[in-house]
């Protein structure tokens, strides 16, 4: 079946508009835009590392979420089909997933190690692989350090200044989440 005219033409504009916008926005622009992501989306896996890591530490229960609550006519709607899903395709899927969540916390722990050393890396450590625990009644609340509580936790030990503030311990941070940007996700964190 072929494309008409009109198709064709719509698909040509639309083509011709996307680069004239693209185009639009300079080389530097999309540089700083694509850095400026990479370095959310670091600490966007930081703080979900840990969780991450203890997702994929029992491979057998990782698994069995895949089937679990599924009830035994479990229907898949694609478009013109309508099929059983198997569980083999359903474990298939889940392996495919736990392979990737396991291959990206060998990624952030590689990329870890090689900062471990760095100053400033007890400011990464706290601020986002670790939580203050605060009782609340009969629960247990986990919260992300504040940099003034990391400034008053690492002041005066470790080689770190006696009066170490909250804009050093940022410094520090940012420093170290550029670099793991790059570790993550190579050039286009530059």
């Amino acid at each position: 079946m072929g494309v008409t005219k009109e198709t064709r033409e719509a698909i040509i504009t639309t083509i011709d508009e996307v680069f004239k916008k693209m185009n639009s926005i300079s080389w530097v622009d999309r540089q700083k835009a694509m850095k400026e992501e990479a370095f959310k989306n670091t600490e966007k896996i930081l703080y979900c590392y840990q969780t991450l890591k203890e997702h994929v530490e029992d491979e057998k229960e990782y698994l069995a979420m895949a089937l679990r609550g599924k009830s035994a006519s479990f229907i898949t709607y694609t478009k013109n089909k309508v099929g059983q899903t198997d569980e083999e395709a359903i474990l298939r899927d889940r392996r495919a997933s736990y392979e990737r969540s396991l291959n990206d916390v060998g990624r952030i722990e590689k990329a870890l190690g090689k900062i471990k050393g760095r100053k400033g890396y007890e400011v990464i450590e706290l601020r986002y692989l670790s939580r203050k625990r605060q009782a609340e009644g009969d629960k247990v609340m986990e919260e992300v350090y504040t940099y003034e509580e990391i400034a008053d936790l690492l002041s005066g030990k470790g080689g770190y200044n006696n009066n170490l503030n909250e804009k050093t311990v940022r410094n520090y941070k940012n420093a170290l989440v550029r670099e793991l940007a790059v570790l993550l996700f190579g050039s286009d964190a530059i």
